[in-house]
């Protein structure tokens, strides 16, 4: 009879220095890692270790990072000691981190929408090696989480360091992800919720260690180049709230050069933001909750019975329950509560502030004075007005939302005429006016090629087979906004966060468009652009607007004017940069008898900003 001493020696239960003992591991860890294959020793070639070829390609980041992307795909699949391939993960880790980090300081700032060939070739890559380095590490937490207590023991400090490199690679490729607008994968999301939940029953997720200094380069810094790139310290629970703050904050719905902003915002207030245990009652203000195994972000309302019905399916998937021990089973949820009360209070804090200043008659009469004579002053204003609205969109985000109108799905993919940019609506409303008022017919010939492209996204077709390529169409509508989706080119039109546009259903329809602005982009992996659109007005007239100052220098800013209704006066559209102090009496081009008195800004985006007009009480320009 033989005696197995090590499975023997794996039934004794640990215990430590001075009683010291392993926690119990209650949640198993099962992260998403692919299947390993066998490799044919006479069809394929043997693995080797990371080639001395990259060091020829530091100055490429983008061909370094697909060479890496290759080889760690081989390296995730094909089987091999473990200390082997966590040593060669651990060697294309050093090679990649530099490569993105350049890649990120270089296109951090450029548009997203139209996307340069080079910026997509390189985000793509960056964001593919993020993955799989993270895979090599979640093949390793499976196995050493699944140990027994004595073994475990020996590997802690391992599985701390390996959860923290997970977690903050997931970070990583959300970041370089957002750049794109494109957020994580649901299994992403999964596998970060899976780690803080396993980890955080039998370790400490606060733990300070040593960071990856890869995206997290302060890029905007005043400091010296060593200070930006000082290594940095940080712990589970601070990444992946991290995480958990992006996918909040729909990073969708923010200004791609500004997402460093968020990070800055969260950095300054994540120390006071604490994670508890899930008490089981009703969330209070400034609560969220988070489940075990969760395929997306916070919930701001319970989700009990839809999250046990998704866990106990994927649990089954995974071979845990059996189909029929997953209908009969009372599963327990296990979820935390995320307390973002200081977030939001320091964001309305720092929103606030912005507000009063871009408010400010000072301010504006500064930025005009100043910006005549300094370029740098027009930047510098345009800076904070993005701060500004990124700073609006963070506190949109730790808002519950709930859907005031019914949306309605367009199964038979409705063309959509876009006008868009704020030039390009007032002329439209310019042109609209002057063909309905002279009702001349070469004029509206004229108007036709006009019309025509508005249906198009793209004025050149990248693949001239693709009869639908630059077209776009209509996805759902509501009373509210409008969601529309086209194929995306590097020859597509220019679209941004805060961009006004213009739009109709028909050509016909052109004639008295719908007035909105983009307030969300998504890229799909069927390289297409998807654009949520929200509604300004549906009566909106093309003007121009003359205050005192500009009636004694002969000048008139162009302007639009959206007509009210019951609930809502009239308002008067200038381009951001043309705007007016709380107070200016103003006349427009459509009634140069009347004035009126700028009351108080109402909204203000990347390209305009919209004030409310009321009668001035008898007073006159």
């Amino acid at each position: 009879m033989t005696i197995d001493l090590l499975r023997w020696w794996d039934r004794l239960p640990y215990v430590g220095a001075k009683g010291e003992v392993v926690a119990p591991r209650v949640i198993p860890l099962k992260l998403d890692v692919p299947v390993m294959r066998v490799r044919h020793r006479h069809t394929q070639e043997k693995l080797q270790p990371p080639p001395d070829s990259w060091k020829e390609l530091n100055k490429y980041p983008t061909e370094l990072l697909r060479e890496i992307d290759r080889y760690l795909q081989r390296v995730n699949t094909e089987k091999m000691r473990n200390s082997k391939r966590m040593a060669w993960i651990g060697h294309a880790l050093q090679y990649a981190c530099p490569a993105m980090r350049k890649i990120y300081s270089e296109h951090y700032k450029s548009e997203a929408l139209p996307e340069s060939h080079d910026r997509r070739e390189g985000l793509v890559a960056a964001a593919n090696v993020c993955s799989q380095l993270a895979v090599g590490y979640k093949r390793q937490l499976n196995e050493d989480f699944a140990l027994p207590d004595i073994r475990y023991a020996r590997v802690r400090p391992r599985v701390r360091h390996y959860a923290l490199r997970v977690l903050e690679l997931l970070r990583m490729e959300q970041r370089l992800r957002a750049m794109r607008y494109q957020n994580l994968s649901e299994k992403n999301w999964q596998d970060c919720n899976q780690v803080f939940f396993a980890l955080s029953q039998c370790e400490d997720v606060d733990e300070q260690q040593l960071s990856l200094n890869c995206l997290q380069v302060l890029l905007d810094s005043s400091a010296n180049e060593g200070v930006r790139r000082a290594p940095a310290m940080t712990s589970l629970s601070q990444v992946y709230l991290y995480i958990q703050f992006n996918g909040l904050f729909n990073i969708n719905a923010l200004l791609c050069q500004k997402l460093h902003v968020v990070d800055a915002q969260i950095a300054s207030i994540i120390d006071s933001i604490t994670v508890i245990p899930d008490h089981g009652k009703e969330l209070g203000h400034g609560k969220l909750l988070v489940y075990h195994g969760q395929d997306c972000p916070p919930y701001f309302k319970r989700q009990d019975e839809v999250q046990r019905k998704k866990q106990l399916a994927w649990l089954a998937a995974r071979g845990e329950f059996s189909a029929g021990e997953a209908l009969s089973s009372e599963y327990k949820l296990r979820a935390f509560i995320i307390d973002v009360a200081p977030l939001d209070a320091m964001l309305m804090k720092e929103h606030q502030k912005f507000l009063v200043r871009f408010e400010s008659q000072d301010f504006i009469e500064d930025v005009k004075a100043k910006g005549a004579k300094n370029k740098y002053n027009t930047v510098a204003d345009q800076d904070d007005l993005a701060n500004l609205l990124t700073i609006d969109a963070m506190c949109d985000g730790l808002q519950l939302k709930q859907r005031k109108e019914e949306r309605e799905y367009i199964l038979g993919q409705k063309v959509l005429y876009v006008y868009n940019g704020f030039m390009s609506v007032y002329k439209l409303l310019v042109d609209m006016a002057t063909e309905k008022e002279n009702e001349n017919p070469d004029l509206a010939i004229d108007n036709d090629l006009r019309d025509a492209l508005a249906g198009r996204s793209a004025l050149i077709a990248a693949d001239l087979q693709d009869n639908e390529f630059g077209q776009w169409f209509v996805v759902d509508r509501s009373e509210g906004g409008v969601h529309i989706k086209t194929r995306e080119s590097e020859f597509t039109t220019a679209l941004f966060i805060g961009q006004l546009v213009a739009f109709a259903y028909s050509r016909e329809g052109l004639a008295k468009p719908t007035l909105g602005y983009v307030v969300r982009l998504r890229r799909n992996v069927r390289k297409e652009i998807e654009v949520t659109v929200r509604i300004l007005s549906k009566a909106a007239v093309a003007t121009a607007v003359q205050s005192e100052f500009l009636i004694k220098n002969d000048m008139a800013l162009p302007a639009i004017v959206l007509e009210g209704d019951a609930t809502v006066g009239r308002r008067l559209m200038l381009h951001h940069s043309h705007r007016l102090s709380s107070g200016t009496l103003v006349k427009t081009e459509l009634d140069q008898q009347k004035t009126e008195i700028v009351s108080g800004m109402l909204k203000i985006q990347r390209e305009f900003v919209i004030y409310s007009l009321e009668p001035p009480d008898g007073v006159s320009v």
